[in-house]
C-alpha cells in the first residue's frame, strides 16, 4: 500500500467515525468515535503526520479530501 492509498482509506474511515458507522482495525478495540485514530496504528510510523492531518481535515470539515 502507498501513502496516497492509505490518506484515501484513513479519509474514509474519518467519514465514517462521523456518519457512526467506522470500526477498529481487525484485533484491536474499538475507538469510537474515533477509529480512524486506531488505524494510525497500522502504518508505518514516517506516514503518521500526514494521515493524521488527512483525519483533522475530515473531522474538521466533514468531507473528504480532492486529491
Amino acid at each position: 500500500m502507498t501513502l496516497i492509498e492509505a490518506k484515501r482509506k484513513i479519509a474514509r474511515i474519518a467519514m465514517s467515525d462521523l456518519l457512526g458507522c467506522s470500526e477498529a482495525p481487525e484485533g484491536m478495540p474499538d475507538n469510537y468515535p474515533f477509529n480512524a485514530l486506531k488505524w494510525l496504528d497500522v502504518y508505518p510510523q514516517e506516514w503518521h503526520d500526514e494521515l493524521h492531518d488527512t483525519i483533522v481535515y475530515v473531522y474538521h470539515h466533514e468531507k473528504l479530501p480532492s486529491e
